[in-house]
């Protein structure tokens, strides 16, 4: 008992921390962190929770929260604080945690909202809407929020160079599907965060952004990616200056409720889409049923052969 109120009292100080973190701050805040009784995997794992959600949630302090990661992951004594188990480190959890936004499924979270809202009695086209504009809202802006924390972790030496280049060659693999330009959305942030660093190394950043050029003319896209390709050439012919990333429609905003009437629009097309999808998928399993029902029926009043 007196362990768990132990560590209740660490998650609720980790919380006041994360919640209240600044440009101002941000450097006692983390020696707060770092001073913290931890002894535990699951306190650990609490914690670094804690530090990553609040860190995609805020996506305007993404790189204070870098800034204070790279401290608690340099500093040996908040970096090896299991003993019993010394394998498992504040950058790992962190990785991981990040790995797992990162390679989410779309198509798979999707289909377990669909069979969630199969259980759940309620009216369709009112509330299954406002549920997938919610879902659509979200999943974008987890995921551009978790890249631009990737890169941001990557420039303050907290992220290895061999997973950043893993993450560009992935989000630079051609996808024929609905989630493309959030792709190439999320690969423009990373690009826009460790360009500069790139291009001091041996890897071809021309070839990655002149690809991205060519895309504008093979894809239809919005304006806004279009505006930050550009932006991203620039950047590369001068030297990868340090400039405001661009940003997508959605990221400033905290839940799609707060959408202004036209950024709301995009949303409810796409979703309006996607139940006119599952309606068809679902009359389709229906007529199948049918259909094999009845030849169930047909081959039981088949009379047996002599």
């Amino acid at each position: 008992m007196e362990q768990k109120n132990n560590s209740d009292h660490v998650l609720n100080t980790v919380r006041s921390i994360v919640y209240h973190l600044n440009d101002v701050n941000w450097v006692k805040m983390t020696q707060k962190m770092m001073a913290l009784p931890i002894n535990n995997v699951k306190l650990l794992d609490d914690i670094t929770n804690i530090i990553f959600d609040r860190a995609l949630k805020r996506q305007n302090y993404t790189h204070i929260y870098a800034q204070m990661c790279a401290r608690l992951i340099n500093d040996s004594k908040f970096n090896n604080l299991i003993a019993t188990n010394t394998e498992i480190t504040f950058q790992k959890v962190l990785l991981k945690k990040c790995h797992d936004v990162f390679y989410s499924n779309y198509q798979e979270e999707l289909n377990k909202l669909k069979d969630t809202m199969k259980n759940v009695n309620m009216v369709p086209k009112k509330c299954l809407s406002g549920v997938l504009n919610n879902f659509l809202f979200d999943f974008q802006k987890r995921s551009i929020c978790n890249c631009r924390f990737i890169g941001e972790l990557f420039k303050n030496g907290a992220f290895p160079e061999k997973y950043i280049l893993k993450c560009i060659g992935d989000l630079g693999k051609e996808k024929n599907d609905n989630n493309y330009e959030l792709q190439m959305h999320c690969l423009c942030i990373i690009l826009q965060s460790v360009g500069l660093i790139l291009s001091k190394t041996s890897y071809d950043l021309n070839k990655k952004i002149n690809k991205l050029v060519s895309s504008m003319e093979n894809h239809r896209m919005s304006s806004t990616l279009k505006c930050l390709i550009k932006k991203l050439k620039i950047m590369n012919s001068k030297g990868w200056m340090d400039e405001e990333p661009v940003k997508f429609a959605g990221t400033n905003y905290n839940a799609y409720r707060d959408l202004p009437p036209h950024m709301q629009m995009v949303y409810r097309v796409r979703s309006k889409k996607i139940m006119s999808d599952w309606a068809y998928d679902e009359s389709h399993d229906h007529r199948l049923n049918v259909v094999n029902n009845y030849k169930i029926e047909v081959r039981s009043n088949i009379p047996p052969k002599l």
